[in-house]
């Protein structure tokens, strides 16, 4: 790996998928055996990114400002792998390390940008190498980058040095098995046995963790508050958790994973062998749980604090679905796609490209799979909303599905890919413990949401509007073929969903969310109320525009050829005022839906 022809880290290896491991990826399983596959492969690829990011670097002039140069760098993790290869693996492999050399690479090609210059985002390189030394038992003096007066060390915590400026510098050492910053001023770093290594001391915040048995397998995850590359793009600052927020994680992270191991063992098991960070993200409402991954980190997923034990092992169960598949992506292309948004998810808001959707689907077989197994170990106050999170999800999964094995653009692994995630769902479909009440909420939920989609997504040929609101004007029926809708995404449509909140309101316990309000027209319709249409109409009156009250109209009309092509009503009855003509939009939906146009 050296330049110049000096010793190089070790050889990176050529890895075959095991047809096993491939196959229980494809359902949307994958045990320990396959997740340590993974882990394997990701080393390699982290080698491969690391020795790119070196090399950059070395190329570059100036690349590390006032920093050391990278020859000390490449000498440190040389020989930090030769001499402990398996801390040295861990190091390498932790996710925030991953997002990190991502982030170099990509503002190394001009494709992202930092919040401050160019070196401090690469000189952690050197902080990197000094955690190296310190696990391999290696004395070491360097010089790290400081970004508001802190310096992160991956795995142990963050030094703190105040009367610093925003982008500096302070001196490392390592000896005798201890990491101390600026050894001649504040002298911070972790602290020493018999404290916790996670604990905090003066100058020092640590690297908090999360533990829990998962299976009989103990796991320790980071909950990482700290680092400035715990997120999914630009590096952020500290935001330390307080004590009490600190307990509700543990406290709920224990549940959860109690919960998955009583559930699907084997799941438990897997994310035992796959999990390494969480990092918290903050902002998100009171009902609503924000998460995400990169393929950058395998092993860490992003999250807000989930309010109960069951959201909590949704979230881990979604996030570690994509873990996999990006690790799986890193080793085979599934899909070759120009990355056009087009395609509906019926879990998002805006139109995805093919990656996205299965992406997408891939996680939601997972967590369809979750509340298959989690039904019969629901407690009774909370099993109605079990049966709709599982009749909803497989709903979801299964269209989601359709879309993918349809489209040219899957290769060979992908469509094979895809055939082992669809012979998941006839099991699923022939369950016999959904009620048919609670079936029959999940598909309104289900079609409330492809019907909104389409609404804001989708625009009808504008001719096609035209002739139809002049046969609407002059009496004539809607008939005549009307060409396919193009999708032109609306990314700033507003979006309740309060619909589906109230479906769930009514299903869970009294307290079991703050979700929007609804209004009385989605109550009546919820509700089978035959008030509902004109309580629609009122909110139109209002806002012929109103995304959600046409959706709802269409819904409580139950005019079933207008759900598969619900942008039309909408787009005739905007020709029709544009040109002078006053229309009910309930007249011009059993319009539409008496005659062939819809």
């Amino acid at each position: 790996m050296q330049p110049d022809g000096r010793s190089a880290l070790a050889h990176v290896d050529h890895h075959d998928i095991p047809a096993a491991c491939f196959d229980e990826l494809a359902a949307g399983r994958g045990g320990p055996q396959t997740v340590r596959f993974l882990w394997t492969t990701e080393y390699s690829r982290r080698l491969l990114l690391l020795r790119a990011l070196l090399d950059t670097v070395a190329a570059t002039s100036g690349a590390l400002g006032p920093l050391p140069t990278v020859d000390t760098v490449w000498d440190t993790l040389t020989a930090a792998q030769q001499r402990a290869p398996a801390d040295f693996g861990e190091l390498l492999l932790h996710p925030q390390l991953g997002t990190w050399l991502g982030h170099c690479l990509r503002r190394l090609r001009h494709t992202a940008w930092g919040d401050g210059p160019l070196w401090c985002d690469l000189g952690h390189l050197h902080a990197v190498s000094a955690v190296a030394a310190l696990r391999a038992g290696l004395p070491l003096r360097t010089t790290v980058p400081l970004r508001d007066g802190t310096a992160m060390f991956p795995t142990l915590g963050l030094a703190r040095l105040p009367d610093r400026p925003r982008w500096g510098t302070a001196e490392v050492v390592v000896e005798a098995g201890r990491l101390l910053v600026d050894p001649y001023g504040a002298g911070v770093g972790p602290p020493e046995p018999p404290r916790a290594p996670d604990g905090d001391a003066p100058g020092w915040q640590g690297l908090r963790s999360l533990r829990a048995d998962a299976a009989g397998r103990p796991v320790t995850v980071w909950l990482d508050d700290i680092d400035p590359y715990r997120d999914l793009s630009e590096p952020l600052p500290p935001q330390r958790l307080g004590k009490d927020e600190l307990a509700r994680w543990r406290e709920r992270f224990g549940l959860a994973l109690d919960l998955l191991a009583g559930t699907d063992p084997a799941m438990a098991a897997a994310m035992a062998e796959g999990l390494r960070t969480i990092s918290e993200v903050r902002g998100a409402p009171a009902w609503m749980v924000l998460s995400a991954s990169s393929g950058d980190a395998f092993g860490g997923l992003l999250a807000s604090l989930p309010p109960d034990p069951v959201s909590f092992a949704v979230t881990l169960v979604h996030e570690f679905q994509h873990t996999k598949l990006g690790a799986l992506l890193h080793l085979l292309t599934l899909e070759r796609d120009g990355g056009a948004e087009r395609h509906y998810a019926p879990w998002r808001n805006d139109p995805r490209p093919l990656s996205g959707l299965l992406q997408g689907a891939y996680a939601f077989l997972g967590i369809t799979d979750f509340w298959c197994r989690y039904l019969d170990h629901a407690p009774p106050a909370g099993r109605p909303l079990a049966e709709f999170e599982f009749a909803l999800r497989r709903r979801q999964t299964q269209e989601a599905v359709r879309t993918l094995r349809a489209d040219p653009g899957l290769t060979a692994h992908g469509r094979r890919f895809l055939r082992g995630m669809a012979a998941r769902l006839p099991a699923w479909w022939s369950d016999p413990r959904i009620r048919p009440d609670i079936a029959a909420l999940a598909e309104l939920a289900a079609t409330d949401h492809r019907t909104g989609w389409r609404l804001r997504h989708l625009t009808p040929a504008p001719d096609d509007v035209r002739a139809l609101a002049r046969a609407f004007t002059a009496g004539a029926a809607a008939d005549g073929p009307v060409a396919e809708s193009t999708v032109v995404p609306d990314p700033v449509a507003p979006w309740s969903q309060a619909r589906t909140g109230l479906i769930r309101q009514r299903l869970a316990v009294p307290d079991a969310g703050d979700w929007p309000a609804p209004s009385a027209a989605d109550r009546a319709l919820v509700a089978g109320d035959p008030a509902a249409p004109d309580a629609y109409a009122r909110l139109l009156a209002g806002d012929p525009e109103d995304a959600d009250a046409w959706t709802g109209l269409l819904l409580a009309l139950a005019a079933r050829p207008l759900l598969h092509r619900p942008e039309l009503p909408r787009a005739v009855h905007r020709e029709l005022r544009m040109t002078g003509t006053t229309a009910d939009p309930r007249d011009v939906a059993r319009w539409l839906a008496a005659g062939t146009a819809a």
